[in-house]
């Protein structure tokens, strides 16, 4: 039987090392979900990732699968300052997919953002894990976002969004202009 619980940041940091070589070993990201939209010295509006330290002060949860005592998948999540919780490093052992092993621990990771009373949980999944987010409810539109597909070392990856406040969401003040 397959058993969902809380783990440590060095039971998921073993899994991380081993099976996902370009995850940041950190038990948060500084990453932020929206894009900014920075002025560039053509006078074109591009997107850019932004980042704040202060996201890595919230307290992260980590989620393993067992089946009996051997860790077969994980997942983490925090809060960020925008009230969205970021969910990362979600791993599946090979002989163990599609079972909804996956599913589940970003379901797990979803109640604990709503637990914490984010107004929405992200990610930056993978083009090849893309059903088993998306299964869950991640999307990547809404009302106030539109991610693409986007390039990122030898994969292709794209934030994506529940949105538990869409009221919430739609008041944040993003995507921000600036300017050089």
């Amino acid at each position: 039987m397959i058993i969902i619980k809380k783990i440590t940041f060095n039971e998921i940091c073993e899994v991380w090392k081993k099976y996902l070589p370009n995850m940041s070993l950190e038990p948060n990201s500084a990453m932020n979900c929206m894009k900014q939209l920075i002025l560039d010295e053509n006078h074109q509006y591009i997107q850019t990732d932004t980042y704040d330290l202060e996201n890595q002060k919230f307290t992260p949860t980590f989620w393993g699968a067992f089946d009996n005592e051997k860790l077969i998948g994980v997942n983490s999540g925090h809060m960020t300052l925008d009230r969205m919780y970021r969910s990362r490093g979600l791993y599946v052992n090979k002989d163990y997919r599609g079972r909804g092993i996956g599913q589940k621990l970003l379901m797990k990771t979803t109640s604990q953002g709503y637990h914490e009373n984010a107004i929405a949980i992200w990610s930056y999944p993978k083009h090849d894990s893309w059903s088993t987010y998306g299964y869950v409810g991640f999307r990547q539109s809404g009302h106030t976002f539109n991610f693409e597909w986007e390039q990122s070392g030898e994969s292709f990856n794209t934030k994506s969004v529940v949105v538990l406040d869409e009221e919430a969401l739609y008041q944040l003040d993003t995507p921000q202009h600036q300017t050089p």
